[in-house]
């Protein structure tokens, strides 16, 4: 990622937070902070400046308004004190997690893969949810297809995006998107893209 300049918002409910988070992300010379905002008002931020929000998550905030609070298409990084937080709140479509006490190295790192649309997690604190689970042995392997959609899933493309690039219809990547999370055990795209990079099937 070098040489690139992603612009980063951060959201918290304490002033404080918000001023300590834009310092981190400040002091790295790949990240600009161009906006902040206490939740309630972060959905007014600047969609078309903003690469990543960087959001500070009570434990009691329901998923729901965290993930409808940010501005639509940003992807969204979340720091939280508990791992079953996390993991709510990546199934419910956050990009990437950590914990909340994460070091700046990790929270900048974190926040420029989430930017330039990777997911981002701490497997050593969210094991359970990247663990691969059983896979349905009747489904069968990857087909060549599938394996093209999983990379453009892992990019963070969206369906229609996915079938312009590969030129197909919204609909047949549907399809694959479904036969993907199928084969690989999973209930989300995020929960599919970490299951086949622990699986060798992917390299983030």
């Amino acid at each position: 990622m070098l040489g690139l300049l992603f612009a980063a918002a951060v959201v918290a409910d304490s002033a404080v937070v918000r001023r300590g988070l834009s310092e981190i992300l400040g002091a790295s010379a790949e990240l600009r902070v161009v906006g902040s905002a206490a939740p309630a008002d972060a959905r007014a931020l600047d969609a078309e400046r903003v690469d990543v929000v960087v959001e500070d998550v009570p434990d009691d905030a329901p998923v729901e308004a965290v993930l409808a609070g940010v501005p639509p298409g940003v992807p969204l990084l979340v720091l939280v004190g508990r791992p079953e937080r996390a993991r709510e709140l990546v199934r419910g479509g956050a990009q990437g997690a950590l914990r909340r006490d994460a070091s700046g190295e990790r929270l900048t790192a974190a926040s420029l893969a989430v930017a330039a649309g990777l997911y981002a997690f701490e497997p050593e604190t969210f094991a359970p949810f990247l663990t691969l689970g059983a896979v349905n042995p009747d489904a069968g392997p990857l087909t060549a297809r599938e394996h093209e959609v999983l990379e453009l899933v892992a990019n963070g493309l969206s369906n229609r995006s996915i079938g312009k690039a590969l030129g197909v219809s919204e609909h047949t990547v549907k399809f694959h998107v479904g036969s993907l999370l199928e084969k690989l055990g999973a209930d989300t795209r995020a929960d599919a893209v970490a299951r086949a990079a622990r699986r060798g099937l992917l390299t983030l």
